[in-house]
Order: C-alpha cells, then sequence, then structure tokens
C-alpha cells in the first residue's frame, strides 16, 4: 500500500483505459462512479486468464469497494449499485444477465473491444442488459430503507460472494420492515450472525408477526424463553 514512503519496488502496474486518466476524468463527478469503475478495470485484468467479467454479487461483497465506499449515503451497497449505474449509462462499463436490477448473476464488463467480445460469448446481447433507470432506482430506494446488503455491512461485517447469495434469497422472500426488525433483535440481544437472523426470519414466516402480515400469528412469550429457544443461534 502507498505511503508516506511511496509505492514498494515491487509493485505491479495495471493498464487502464487512457480516456478514464484524460477526459472522462473531467467529465466523471460521482466518487462512486469512479471507484465502481476502477475497482472493475481492476478485477477483470487480474482473471484475464480466467474470463473477462464481475459478478455483481462478488463486487458487492468486495472488502475493498466495501471500506472505499463505507462513508458513501445509504452504506457501501447503495452506493455500489448507484456506481455500476452510472458506469453503465455512461458507457465504460457494459452489464449482462440477470432478471433485475440486483441479481448476482449479472455481469460487469469492461466497455473496451476485449469486454465487448467477451460479453459477445456470454450469449447476453445489448438487450439482455438491465435497464439503468430501474438500477438508479434501486439505489434511490435503499437511502431511505437500507438493503440487506448494508444492513449486514453495518450491523455484522464484511461480504462473502456466497453469503451474498443467502442474502438476496432473504430480501426477495421477507418482507424489508422484517429483516430490519431481525437485524435489530440480533443486535439488541447481541447476537450478531446472519445464522441467527435467518432463524428469526423463519420463525415469523411459520409463526407469524403481531403486525397481522403474512403467517400464522404467534402467541405473545416471554423474552428469555426467547433467548432459551434461539440463543444458541449466536454460535453460527
Amino acid at each position: 500500500m502507498a505511503g508516506s514512503s511511496g509505492f514498494p519496488r515491487d509493485t505491479r502496474y495495471i493498464p487502464v483505459p487512457s480516456p478514464l486518466l484524460g477526459e472522462l476524468l473531467r467529465e466523471v463527478q460521482s466518487v462512486e462512479e469512479l471507484k465502481c469503475t476502477l475497482r472493475v478495470v481492476g478485477m477483470v485484468h487480474q482473471r484475464r486468464s480466467r474470463g473477462s467479467s464481475v459478478n455483481v454479487a462478488e463486487l458487492m461483497a468486495d472488502p475493498v469497494l466495501a471500506e472505499a465506499l463505507a462513508g458513501q449515503p445509504g452504506g457501501a451497497s447503495a452506493a455500489t449499485m448507484r456506481g455500476v449505474a452510472e458506469a453503465v449509462a455512461r458507457g465504460t462499463l457494459l452489464q449482462s444477465g440477470g432478471t433485475d436490477a440486483q441479481s448476482s448473476e449479472a455481469l460487469l464488463f469492461i466497455n473496451d473491444e476485449p469486454g465487448r467480445r467477451a460479453m459477445s460469448q456470454t450469449g447476453h446481447g445489448a438487450a439482455a442488459r438491465y435497464a439503468v433507470e430501474d438500477m438508479l432506482a434501486v439505489g434511490a430506494a435503499t437511502d431511505s430503507r437500507p438493503n440487506i446488503f448494508a444492513l449486514y455491512e453495518e450491523n455484522i461485517g464484511s461480504l462473502t460472494p456466497l453469503l451474498a447469495e443467502e442474502l438476496k434469497e432473504a430480501e426477495e422472500t421477507h418482507p424489508p420492515s422484517w429483516i430490519e426488525e431481525a437485524f435489530k433483535e440480533a443486535v439488541t440481544h447481541n447476537h450478531r450472525s446472519w445464522r441467527y437472523i435467518a432463524r428469526i426470519l423463519e420463525r415469523w414466516t411459520v409463526e407469524g408477526k403481531s403486525n397481522g402480515e403474512p403467517g400464522r400469528r404467534s402467541q405473545a412469550s416471554d423474552p428469555k424463553e426467547y433467548l432459551r429457544r434461539y440463543g444458541r443461534l449466536s454460535r453460527g
């Protein structure tokens, strides 16, 4: 890492499209867009022999990008979605695959000749890319209600690609209000693990909640009894 002593002698160099350090650098106003673009360029370059794309779930779980965007509105996950959407809208990145704006199946490509060629080989044409407006809407919605990725980062820790898949499935299955309440419940009882939160959501799905949302309404129970039943999950 560069510091007061500069870059070390064995520093590796990553090629960056020259417009990104020229006219595009003058045009890009969003820190989120610039950081997401640079991170995708770096990750793609590191895997040229294995493919020229980055999985969206992988980018969302990337610890470097998460730390770089941690201070942005809505948290790192929302900032990543906005940054990617802006880069796709500008045309520096291409996006294909998946069925919605947050699908973990989506792939990101650099919009250069190797990237366009790699994208064409996936079987997804330009028509398969997300609508950029949908992605921007996701980022805006996340500002008002944190999505599950932001909640996890803020209350538990760094994401991994495998866990990102589980979180995405949970977000598609449970109401946003339930997810927020489950995280609050875990933090309140100092059981900061996804396993514990997932079991809370499973219980509410089966037994219901007192707010009348779907599921069988649960009987009021003593908090100590609840902890006895689910406290073992803190080890997950």
